[in-house]
């Protein structure tokens, strides 16, 4: 498999982190991992300061949510609002804000999982079985946008990020030569993932439920 370089993957979440900062968003992922919605500085008691900072910066950037409440709603491709694409784990739904995050968390953190989404072509439920990380092996294929340095991922990586029937029903949808990005099989995608969700990979989560 030829090496992935196409604008994604170390810094796509986490940009310029410092290793504390990773640490807040390592929490920030514990909770929401366990469905709680919590300020930040119920997050990290011990850094309230730290990430009320982290979190606010991410979001402003498009990598984290925080709701009207002011309690931290997503991060790092997890979500407590429920979206079209997701991925159950032990019997529970995790939501995330795109496609690609529903195949590469559980790739990352090496888990079995179903991640459910819907083809944008065709509007049929698309699920991807994954063991121990590695998804079967099908003809759904990704599209993986490039995001610009300074845009705001939610709305101009994830929106778009989906996953397809097939190679056919992509390109119905995107023109693959014209636009910034990249088809990905679903091997490729899981690649991806291990490396986007590398720093936080170490966490609860991961160890929870293999």
């Amino acid at each position: 498999m030829e090496p992935l370089d196409c604008g994604a993957g170390r810094d796509l979440l986490r940009a310029d982190l410092s290793a504390e900062g990773l640490e807040v968003v390592a929490a920030g992922i514990e909770a929401i991992w366990a469905h709680a919605a919590l300020l930040p500085e119920e997050i990290t008691p011990e850094h309230p300061g730290l990430a009320a900072e982290v979190f606010g910066s991410l979001a402003a950037a498009g990598r984290a949510e925080i709701d009207d409440q002011g309690r931290l709603a997503g991060v790092h491709g997890f979500s407590l609002r429920p979206t079209r694409h997701s991925f159950a784990h032990d019997g529970v739904a995790h939501h995330t804000w795109c496609a690609f995050d529903s195949v590469g968390i559980p790739a990352a953190f090496g888990i079995d999982a179903v991640a459910t989404t819907d083809c944008p072509a065709c509007g049929a439920t698309l699920t991807v079985d994954i063991r121990n990380g590695a998804p079967e092996d099908s003809g759904i294929v990704l599209w993986l946008p490039v995001p610009d340095a300074t845009s705001h991922l939610m709305a101009q990586f994830c929106a778009n990020a989906d996953l397809y029937c097939s190679r056919a029903h992509l390109e119905e949808r995107v023109d693959v030569v014209g636009a910034s990005g990249r088809v990905l099989t679903l091997a490729e995608a899981a690649e991806l993932g291990r490396e986007t969700w590398a720093d936080v990979s170490h966490i609860e989560v991961a160890s929870g439920g293999r």
